[in-house]
């Protein structure tokens, strides 16, 4: 590993994009048995349209694009994080904490106060790396076929029984 590089995504990048975001959620799929994960749904329009309407970010190895990540900024300045994918085969190296360090950072310079996410509470490996990365657990929820953590970074002091829920929504 030479060079890693952080860019905000084009339309050119949609087939490695999906490429990784397969890769990816396969696993994640596989991890809490379901096979309704909508990443692996996804069609080269909805990437299109995450790239027009919210923050899409690749990071390139030596010139390979090796992950994504997706955010918008909602109401009251909170964002809503989605699509970390890395390619499993290099999960172990870090891009993962660095593509939400580029997040953070790109949320603290558009003055979001918080960062929200869901993701699979069976899947631990998912888990431990949010909480490694600033997360908490604010949330569980049983609205999809499994049972998901949503999660909050806070980048600035929020009340304690803020309802993020409520901006965030079921997404």
């Amino acid at each position: 590993m030479d060079k890693i590089e952080f860019r905000k995504a084009t339309i050119q990048d949609i087939p490695e994009i999906q490429r990784v975001t397969k890769k990816a959620f396969t696993d994640y799929s596989n991890t809490i048995n379901n096979q309704n994960v909508s990443a692996l749904n996804e069609t080269d329009a909805d990437v299109a349209s995450d790239i027009h309407n919210k923050n899409v970010w690749v990071c390139l190895v030596d010139g390979e694009l090796v992950g994504s990540v997706r955010f918008e900024v909602l109401e009251q300045n909170i964002a809503y994080l989605s699509r970390l994918a890395v390619d499993p085969e290099i999960q172990s190296l870090g891009i993962g904490g660095l593509l939400l360090e580029k997040v953070r950072l790109e949320c603290l310079n558009l003055g979001v106060r918080a960062i929200t996410l869901y993701t699979a509470s069976k899947m631990r490996s998912a888990v431990s790396f949010y909480l490694k990365n600033g997360y908490y657990i604010h949330d569980i929820t049983k609205n999809r076929e499994y049972i998901r953590a949503f999660m909050v970074n806070e980048l600035t002091k929020m009340e304690e029984m803020f309802d993020y829920g409520a901006i965030v929504g079921d997404r």
